[in-house]
């Protein structure tokens, strides 16, 4: 069958209304060539129809223990085959700066990296997974043309893979400068010493080339250029993998991410890539395209996530109370918040990617900044929402959601953590700080010059006065009240210290055309407490029958103090109310009494009566 056939063949079984062509945002449609419109359609097929069914089969393939290592899954060969007669090949590679590639601009391919980012097959069976697509640019741009014959052809044919070495186990690697791993040149070679770890791709038995960043040039006063890049062979005697690490307990085998060792590594300086003290420099260029791949993937994995949320919420074998949960709470409003958030942060990566189409990366860094820290953070929260709708479920292996998540989960430390990016985007931001402060002074001003112009008062501005405020500045505050005539508030506050007092010392409503307000030192001055408890005094003594000045604390009683008092005024001198007992024992002496009989109490009460008078 020729590609032809087989690209129309796939494209018919779809029964999808709508393609990924429309689906590309208006803003960014002008800049895609028909072309990568067609190609992302087919690449959205391929991910469906092959891929995502493909990834269980791949799970399985890998088997258990070290077999995880010593091979990888065969199906990943047969998805290659077919990816290449469909053309979908080193789609990775920008046209405007590589001429090995299939052809297409950063922005096209940030479309189709979205899509690839749904399977977990798709990225490596179109030869665009990470790392090697880094790789491969590094050797592409940077490289010379016996690196490029020797390591980029098996590359781009995907007959080899490759692993990136940069963080640094006993450093904050986090800073790049910390980098402690050591290139001594002696003769002809380079001698490493030191370890790696996080070397994603070094567990893959495809694996042969690394690409490794230490410190040539420890002495140099520039601290940025004491760092250099070069190619190491995998299995340079010297070299040890220690331990393969896991990512939440996942161990993403056969990719893997290994902790190196190095001691005493000899590498041939040839394989010194652009030069000594160079490394950053590689560096910035590698990793800009390389978030916004990671972003777009990110992005496929949280409409992957979304997909399955709105499965399960309209699974009609599951209704907790007798309702889908699409019936129940905030579930809705979890699955539009999702679609507004995943939209936005799509938007937010294509800007950036048009930026590095338009010049390069180095002139985007902001643009990539804000998108390598905005889209992990949104797909991790449209993650976490399918898994609350999944209940259990979502955190086993019953579903892609929790190795989702883990994943998912790196992007916010991998490639520098988000810490660093927003701090050195808001020192950038802040920078325009007085440039602003200028800005909103002129506006003010302007706007006084109008009030004067129109025969108005110019009214005070807050700003204006924490502009230029002394320890005796006097602030006024000019109030509007809508929903009365026309008036204005006007208080008085005055600074000590440099600190505004929380006490209002003068507070009175004025015509809008009133004078100016008085001057602070002709402001009442408040009362003191003594003050006032000799005003009371002096009150009460006028009173003859109060002989006795009472605090008014002394008055102030509880609710339930006050009803009890009530109750003894209401009640004082008055005879105890009778129980019912007291009642009837009372009436039934009375009747005996008035009818002659024996006072049973009697006899007792006149012995006790005797008793007293003697």
């Amino acid at each position: 069958m020729s590609k032809s056939d087989f690209s129309q063949n796939l494209l018919a079984s779809s029964s999808k209304p709508q393609s990924a062509a429309d689906k590309i945002p208006i803003i960014a449609r002008h800049a895609v060539s028909e072309r990568a419109k067609q190609t992302l359609n087919l690449i959205e097929k391929f991910v469906d129809e092959e891929c995502i069914p493909a990834d269980t089969v791949f799970h399985t393939q890998l088997g258990e223990g070290e077999r995880r290592w010593s091979t990888y899954p065969p199906i990943i060969d047969d998805l290659k085959a077919k990816a290449k007669r469909l053309g979908l090949w080193n789609m990775f590679l920008p046209k405007n700066h590589f001429s090995q590639g299939a052809g297409f601009s950063n922005l096209e391919y940030g479309l189709m990296a979205e899509y690839l980012g749904r399977s977990r097959t798709a990225s490596e069976a179109t030869n665009c997974a990470a790392p090697d697509t880094g790789n491969m640019e590094v050797i592409a741009k940077y490289g010379t043309d016996a690196q490029k014959k020797e390591w980029l052809a098996p590359l781009l044919e995907g007959k080899i893979r490759s692993a990136f070495l940069m963080t640094e186990p006993d450093v904050a690697s986090s800073d790049a400068t910390n980098i402690r791993l050591t290139m001594r040149k002696e003769g002809n070679e380079y001698v490493l010493n030191g370890s790696k770890w996080w070397s994603s791709g070094a567990g893959d038995p495809r694996c042969k080339i690394y690409i490794v960043m230490g410190k040539s040039d420890p002495n140099n006063k520039d601290v940025y250029k004491q760092q250099s890049v070069i190619l190491v062979p995998a299995g340079t005697k010297g070299i040890t993998i220690k331990r393969m690490l896991s990512v939440y307990g996942y161990d993403d085998a056969p990719h893997g991410h290994a902790h190196i060792s190095f001691k005493g590594v000899r590498v041939p300086a040839s394989g010194m890539v652009l030069g000594e003290g160079r490394g950053f420099e590689i560096i910035q260029g590698r990793l800009g395209p390389g978030r916004i791949h990671h972003a777009m993937r990110a992005i496929g994995s949280a409409e992957k996530a979304l997909e399955w949320m709105l499965a399960r919420i309209n699974d009609p074998a599951k209704k907790p109370f007798g309702k889908s949960l699409s019936e129940h709470g905030v579930i809705l409003e979890w699955v539009a918040k999702s679609r507004i958030e995943i939209d936005a942060a799509r938007l937010i990566v294509l800007n950036a990617a048009i930026k590095i189409d338009e010049k390069d990366a180095k002139s985007a860094l902001k643009e990539i900044a804000q998108a390598k820290v905005l889209v992990p953070t949104m797909a991790l929260t449209v993650i976490d929402r399918a898994v609350q709708c999944f209940g259990a479920a979502g955190i086993c292996q019953d579903t892609p959601l929790a190795n989702m998540w883990a994943q998912t989960r790196t992007l916010r430390i991998a490639d520098g953590p988000d810490e660093v990016h927003l701090q050195q985007l808001g020192k950038n931001e802040n920078k325009r700080g007085k440039e602003v402060r200028e800005k909103l002074d002129r506006q003010m001003q302007a706007a006084d010059a109008l009030m004067r112009q129109y025969n108005m008062q110019p009214k005070a501005h807050l700003f204006a006065y924490f502009t230029s405020l002394t320890p005796t500045s006097t602030i006024q505050f000019h109030f509007k009240n809508p929903n009365t005539k026309p008036h204005i508030h006007i208080y008085t506050l005055t600074l000590i210290s440099t600190t505004m007092s929380s006490n209002v010392l003068a507070s009175r409503d004025v015509n809008a055309s009133a004078p100016s307000p008085p001057k602070p030192t002709d402001a009442p001055k408040p009362k003191s407490m003594d003050y006032h408890r000799q005003v009371l005094q002096s009150r009460l003594d006028e009173n003859k029958t109060q002989q006795t000045y009472i605090s008014p604390s002394d008055t102030i009683m509880s609710p339930c103090t006050a009803k009890l008092s009530a109750y003894k005024s209401k009640h004082f001198l008055k005879a105890k109310p009778q129980s019912l007992f007291a009642k009837a024992s009372s009436k039934n002496l009375a009747t005996a009494s008035s009818s002659g009989a024996e006072n049973p109490f009697g006899a007792e009460e006149k012995e006790k009566s005797a008793e007293e008078k003697n």
